[in-house]
Order: C-alpha cells, then structure tokens, then sequence
C-alpha cells in the first residue's frame, strides 16, 4: 500500500491516460476476485449499474473500487450484504462514457461514527475497535484516486443507514 501511495504522489491528473472503462466488465471482474471472499463471510455481494462506463483511468479505477468493496467486506458485518452501485451523477446526463457518474459501495454492519468520517482519509487512520488487522492506507489510495480523476469522495451512511457508504463522484468526460 505504501507502494501504491509512493506511485501516486508525484503523479498529476494530466499525465492520466483515461477511457470509457466497461463497468459490467469491471464488476464482473471485481464480483470474481471478491466473490469467494464474501461467501466466505456469508455476505451478498450486489453489483447494480445504470450506466455503462465511467470516464477513467482503468488501473487507478480498479484499485479504487478494489479497496472500497475489500473493506466493506472487511467491515461489514458477518452474513451482511455489500451493494456496489453505478448511478448517473445528480444533475449530468446519463450518456455511455460522457456524463457523470456516481460509484458507490455500501454496507449494512456497524459503520462509522460521523465525527471520525471525516478522517477515513488519512493515511493510517483507523477505527479502533474494528478488531480487523490493516495499516489504514486503503483510503488514503481511493481518496488520492479520487483527486487525480477530479472525483469527489464522501462518506455517508450505508444500506438502510446502517453500515458506511462510500461515494466516488466523477465528473462528465
């Protein structure tokens, strides 16, 4: 992860090269590599798309979205349910590769206390009381994603208001 960060860092958002990137193809790819994981858990792992593509750079998208299900399924609770979800953005058009597009994962376990949302970012930071192992940069990398691509990342209230909802919103192409 430390890696990943040192890799981003110097990078700028006109050196990305970025695509209309398939989200069936993406979920479907993330469902496979996930899956396992979930099931494992007795979790439900639900992809749900309304548009076809999000307008990005397609390594930096994976790890994003990677990193956001990967601690939802970490999180979450055990026989939980984890719902990935691309939605056009409020306001934009839903046009194939050219309107906004919202990314959302969210689950239903015992979430995030609003007032340490804020700080999901940071790198190292984490939630004591989790009992779940990691070093606290899996956001730091989505949130340095998330800038680079012009997105804005936010944190709400997950499935039903329960859980932690992540939100990645990517402007038109």
């Amino acid at each position: 992860s430390l890696l990943t960060l040192a890799r981003l860092d110097p990078q700028r958002p006109q050196m990305l090269v970025k695509e209309a990137v398939s989200l069936a193809g993406e979920f479907e790819q993330l469902e496979r590599l996930l899956g396992t994981r979930a099931s494992a858990r007795g979790m439900t792992l639900v992809f749900e798309s309304q548009v076809d593509s999000v307008y990005a750079e397609p390594a930096l998208l994976h790890s994003a979205l990677r990193n956001l299900i990967d601690n939802a399924l970490r999180y979450g609770a055990a026989g939980g349910c984890v719902r990935v979800q691309a939605l056009p953005l409020p306001g934009t058009v839903a046009d194939v590769g050219s309107g906004g597009v919202r990314l959302a994962v969210r689950d239903d376990g015992p979430g995030v206390p609003a007032a340490e949302r804020a700080r999901l970012g940071e790198r190292f930071f984490r939630v004591l009381g989790s009992g779940e192992t990691g070093s606290g940069l899996g956001l730091s990398i989505v949130e340095r994603t998330a800038a680079l691509h012009g997105a804005a990342l936010g944190f709400e209230s997950g499935i039903e208001g329960r859980g932690l909802g992540v939100v990645l919103d990517f402007p038109p192409a």
